[in-house]
């Protein structure tokens, strides 16, 4: 596997196992809208951007501000995100190699960067392990859209070659959000799911090393 400069994850199905966390807090989100919710979905929610599965459920235009409320409400103030979040088993020893290799690291996310630190801190993983951070705050128009890694990019002043970034991430949304910013899309394809995706595709974080 090619060496990077600057290596950006994607958060959920990347780094860590939210689909537990992602189905705690969309059921509660849309239970304030009184839709109820498939959990069998929610997979596709982490997959593509909130306001596309929000349309795609037939929910109230006037109301996505308000529901935008109850999902950072559940996320960001309940132990129950905390708890119900999980560490893949190639992740710390991954990251650590890396770092320890001298590459620098980031976290670009559709999530948000206090719920990500809250995480961080849950799996003792330091604050310095990571060089940036930007969730959907810092760049709120989400992946594809290149904005949240040329943010990331932004908010450490990379002057470097982007053919020495790459983004890691394990949708289809993730490798576009990537070659649309000009760095190197590699998909994780745990389940492999993707076997035509024209991508770099690996099935365990231990394979950047």
């Amino acid at each position: 596997m090619q060496k990077f400069q600057l290596y950006l994850f994607d958060f959920d199905g990347t780094l860590f196992n939210t689909l537990e966390t992602s189905k705690y807090v969309f059921r509660k989100a849309y239970q304030f809208l009184g839709i109820p919710l498939n959990e069998d979905e929610v997979l596709q929610f982490t997959r593509e951007p909130i306001p596309v599965s929000y349309k795609r459920m037939g929910a109230p235009i006037e109301k996505y501000d308000a529901f935008m409320a109850q999902i950072e409400k559940y996320l960001n103030t309940t132990q129950e995100s905390i708890d119900l979040t999980d560490i893949y088993d190639d992740t710390y020893d991954t990251i650590i190699d890396l770092r320890m290799d001298e590459a620098d690291l980031g976290i670009v996310t559709s999530n948000n960067v206090p719920h990500v630190r809250d995480i961080l801190r849950k799996f003792d993983m330091q604050k310095d392990f990571f060089t940036v951070l930007v969730g959907n705050r810092e760049a709120p128009n989400p992946k594809p859209s290149p904005e949240p890694i040329l943010k990331a990019l932004e908010m450490i002043n990379y002057k470097g070659d982007k053919k020495d970034v790459c983004y890691v991430g394990d949708s289809l949304n993730d490798c576009l959000a990537a070659i649309n910013a000009g760095v190197v899309p590699i998909l994780l394809d745990r389940d492999d799911e993707y076997k035509d995706a024209p991508y770099t595709r690996i099935h365990s974080l231990s394979e950047l090393l």
